[in-house]
């Protein structure tokens, strides 16, 4: 998965995106909206006219988070 850069203002730097999600605003154009992964304030980024394309999916997500996790006996459940 790329890493999505915004500008956090609490840290004031750009800082990576957690959980960017698209949103289409009133004007057509396309943002992304997350959490920034260093204070957890909400970012929002514009991004034009075109439909970003985010390569994992947030039920994607969660499959990963649950099917990769190991047992108390070390094996892959």
């Amino acid at each position: 998965m790329s890493v999505i850069e915004a500008y956090d203002i609490k840290a004031r730097k750009k800082v990576s995106m957690k959980d960017p999600q698209p949103y289409l605003m009133k004007n057509g154009s396309w943002a992304l909206k997350g959490t920034s992964s260093e204070t957890g304030i909400k970012l929002f980024k514009i991004v034009g006219r075109t439909k970003p394309s985010i390569t994992q999916s947030r039920f994607e997500a969660f499959k990963n988070l649950f099917t990769s996790r190991k047992c108390e006996c070390d094996k892959e459940c």
